[in-house]
């Protein structure tokens, strides 16, 4: 087995591209540079390759089934662990190992390895790999629901395929801010399909997907860590009506996708977080020239493990 079978099943070498870039602007050369690191649950292996170019001592990718081959595009000199679920990453990865774990979209799909775990166990465990001083950086579907946000659907796939039917209705309409929302409920319902995100009470008790970021945050510090960062990375921009084009066509278009993210996320301008927002807005402009997409916000958390006996004050 090549991939996991959520891979294949949804043909994620294909789709990855259009959704997220997530390379320069997840992680740092001055956190990787001589230090021992795991990605974790790498998938596609796409961010060790990147990762291998910073200089770590070491490098480890993981997976969470464990009969996942080594990813293609894992470098040659980065270790392989499988079996690695989230219920199982303390007794996959010696304590005090690590200096640095990267969890790249990840921490909310729990639920897609039958794991009985939730984000304060997975982060709780990945403390215990990190040395003391040592970093983990995450990142998430930010949470959101879909219009009529006030529902509280007992029947997930009732209220996924009532809520598309409704939207389908809100395209044919005349007003344009009608039918945009119809096309975006539309984008968001497939988002939701495709990826199997697990449901989440939204604040007020409504059915929405993604993680909560204050109860996130209230995750890491339950677990012990010191959060130096939260901040709004890039939008999850899923393509939901790619048409009639060739397969070609699509990863021409995806790797696209990727060099406009390039452009966007490593310029000064996107550095300054009060002018963000204007290169996010101006990216999504220029994405949706390409094709119909649907986005979601996308969260960045990064944090420590203490050093025994440190004192904030």
């Amino acid at each position: 087995m090549t991939c996991t079978a959520w891979e294949q099943e949804r043909d994620w070498a294909t789709i990855r591209p259009f959704v997220y870039y997530q390379l320069e602007n997840f992680v740092a050369g001055d956190l990787v540079a001589g230090r021992d690191v795991v990605d974790f649950s790498a998938g596609l292996g796409d961010l060790s390759e990147y990762v291998a170019t910073l200089g770590p001592k070491s490098l480890t990718a993981t997976a969470h089934h464990p009969e996942v081959e080594r990813p293609e595009r894992l470098p040659d000199d980065a270790a392989w662990v499988a079996g690695v679920g989230a219920q199982d990453i303390t007794e996959r990865l010696a304590p005090d190992s690590a200096d640095l774990i990267l969890a790249r979209m990840v921490i909310q799909f729990p639920t897609m390895e039958h794991d009985t775990v939730d984000v304060d166990d997975i982060l709780s465990q990945m403390s215990t790999v990190l040395r003391p001083g040592g970093t983990v950086v995450v990142s998430t579907h930010a949470y959101f629901d879909l219009p009529g946000g006030d529902t509280v659907a007992d029947d997930l796939d009732g209220y996924l395929l009532e809520t598309r039917e409704e939207a389908a209705r809100l395209v044919e309409s005349d007003d344009p801010i009608v039918r945009r929302i119809g096309e975006d409920t539309l984008g968001r319902v497939d988002l939701v399909r495709y990826l199997g995100l697990p449901p989440r009470e939204g604040p007020f008790g409504a059915t929405g997907f993604g993680l909560k970021v204050p109860m996130l945050l209230q995750s890491f510090f339950r677990s012990g860590y010191r959060v130096d960062l939260v901040e709004d990375l890039e939008p999850f921009t899923y393509p939901y009506h790619l048409g009639d084009r060739s397969g070609d066509a699509i990863n021409a278009l995806g790797a696209e996708f990727m060099e406009r993210k390039r452009q966007a996320f490593t310029s000064p301008e996107y550095q300054d977080a009060y002018r963000r927002p204007a290169v996010l807005r101006r990216v999504l402009e220029d994405l949706r020239s390409l094709t119909a997409v649907t986005c979601v916000p996308i969260v960045r958390v990064v944090a420590t493990r203490p050093v025994e006996g440190f004192n904030e004050g």
